[in-house]
């Protein structure tokens, strides 16, 4: 998922992402820069726990399909929660 799609899921808008080799799981941890949410103008930054569901998930009937996205969450951060860094 690209950040124009993130911010189609979002109704946010997005600048940048943070990436490092700390995050093992970068798909579905996502540390992103808002500028926009609903419209109103932000600046901050906001780690994203993506679920994917996986064949399991579908066999007993949790998800509809391989890569379907069950589970979203959002927090307001300040600096990676993986190698330490100040986000600015």
């Amino acid at each position: 998922m690209n950040l124009q799609e993130l911010g189609e899921n979002t109704d946010c808008e997005y600048d940048k992402e943070h990436r490092c080799a700390e995050n093992q799981y970068p798909k579905s941890d996502r540390l992103v820069h808002c500028i926009s949410s609903r419209d109103q103008a932000q600046d901050n930054w906001q780690l994203h726990c993506i679920h994917y569901a996986d064949q399991e998930e579908v066999d007993i009937g949790e998800a509809e399909y391989v890569g379907e996205i069950t589970y979203h969450s959002m927090i307001l951060v300040n600096f990676c929660p993986f190698c330490g860094e100040k986000l600015t």
